[in-house]
């Protein structure tokens, strides 16, 4: 018998396949950069994209503002690029005081000074370091709006600066396509009116009829959230950008320069580390959300069951393995699973109570009702049963109620780390 072996919090889960059951594993064959990652910072520092170097184009006595992810994206090690880039600034004359530093939290609760530590490595204590209010509207300026009617108002911190640096990550985004880019001033410096009226794109246009579907992992073309975030950023036009596209573990590779062109070519890289072609979608998809922190709860798992679907026959069963000690992870997940018995409930309150949380949930259950899922998992959430969600408390035991359903043979698919690889069917 063939066994299975899958990541599950910081330990395994590990059971035999029915005997008649033949499948393939969906596995990116990424091989890390060995390089440094300050040395991979400063070489895209050095030939930036589409743009002049930082330090040619920046003046003594200018203010400089520079946009970083908050504690939630740590993984892009923004204590050791910021650092570099405050030296690339500084080659070009820019004194430490005229240098802000701008923590891009959108909606996210406000940090420690330990985690801006953390976030800021050697500036920390020598620079001005600040956490962006959503809500702090005497701070806003407002810009305009877009075509879709979303008033765009950002930090003034950022909008009066002489020069503004944004920065993140790249991964795939289950509404704007992919992270990172414009996504930096949007959510992540703008207020709560205008990140909630930019993510209600989200949904399609037409009430009963679910999210939209041109948004999505991989969607760029005609996807409107992803549009409305690009006027935006138009109304802006920062005048440098880097962006960190992961590796299997950390970050795997570094862009900068220009803020459209080089965010694609970083968008470029991700789908040539993790995007997987696949020949068919079939109907038993195993997985892993590839554990700790991956799983830590529900909320966070949402992008692995998205992404394992898409190697996933209509009405297939999903078996994703999240651990979850933290069970769903986000009150407005109990609120949108369990309060509702059906996906028009949850559709109708959504539209009229939109949140980027609410939405994730409803993510999740649309998935579900398009497909069988089965959690292996150690939450004991009652509440997932309304929305037709399936727990188990060992692969064996979903394999076993998997077999039931499928019967002998079967094809599969396993994606030990869903949380990074994307299929993408032929």
């Amino acid at each position: 018998m063939q066994t299975i072996t899958l990541k599950y919090g910081t330990s395994e889960q590990r059971a035999e396949l029915p005997t008649r059951w033949t499948g393939d594993s969906i596995e990116s064959d990424y091989k890390a950069d060995e390089t440094p990652f300050d040395e991979k910072v400063r070489l895209a520092l050095d030939t930036p994209v589409g743009s002049g170097r930082l330090k040619d184009m920046v003046s003594p006595g200018e203010k400089i503002c520079i946009v970083f992810s908050d504690i939630t994206r740590s993984w892009q090690r923004t204590d050791i690029y910021l650092p570099l880039i405050v030296e690339e600034l500084e080659k070009g004359g820019i004194r430490p005081v005229d240098i802000t530093l701008l923590s891009a939290l959108g909606t996210h609760r406000k940090h420690s000074e330990e985690e801006l530590g953390q976030l800021t490595g050697s500036l920390y204590g020598s620079y001005t370091i600040l956490d962006h209010d959503c809500d702090d509207e005497e701070n806003m300026i407002h810009l305009g709006t877009t075509s879709r009617g979303t008033r765009v108002e950002l930090n003034r911190l950022a909008v009066e600066a002489d020069r503004l640096i944004i920065t993140g990550g790249i991964v795939f985004h289950l509404m704007a396509g992919y992270s990172g880019g414009r996504k930096t001033l949007v959510p992540g410096i703008s207020s709560r009116r205008t990140i909630m009226q930019n993510h209600s794109l989200s949904l399609h246009p037409e009430k009963g009829m679910g999210s939209h579907p041109l948004i999505g992992c991989d969607k760029l073309f005609e996807n409107p959230l992803h549009e409305d975030l690009m006027e935006a950023l138009e109304m802006v036009k920062p005048d440098f950008l880097i962006n960190i596209v992961p590796g299997t573990k950390g970050p795997g590779a570094v862009v900068a320069g220009h803020y459209n062109l080089a965010h694609r070519e970083g968008c470029r890289l991700l789908r040539e580390f993790f995007l997987i072609p696949i020949p068919e979608r079939r109907d038993v998809v195993i997985a892993s959300a590839h554990g700790f922190p991956g799983d830590i709860n529900f909320y966070q798992s949402v992008k692995s069951m998205i992404n394992a679907c898409q190697a996933l026959k209509p009405g297939g069963t999903l078996i994703l393995a999240t651990r979850s000690q933290e069970g769903l992870g986000n009150p407005l997940m109990e609120e949108m699973i369990g309060r509702f018995t059906s996906m028009a409930e949850r559709e109708a309150f959504l539209r009229d109570n939109y949140t980027i949380g609410r939405f994730i949930a409803y993510y999740g259950c649309e998935l579900a009702s398009r497909f069988r899922v089965f959690l292996v998992t150690e939450m004991e959430e009652p509440s997932l049963i309304q929305a037709d969600i399936t727990t188990f408390p060992t692969l064996e035991e979903a394999l076993k109620e998997a077999r039931r359903i499928h019967g002998e043979p079967v094809s599969f698919w396993c994606v030990p780390d869903a949380s990074h690889s994307f299929p993408q069917a032929d």
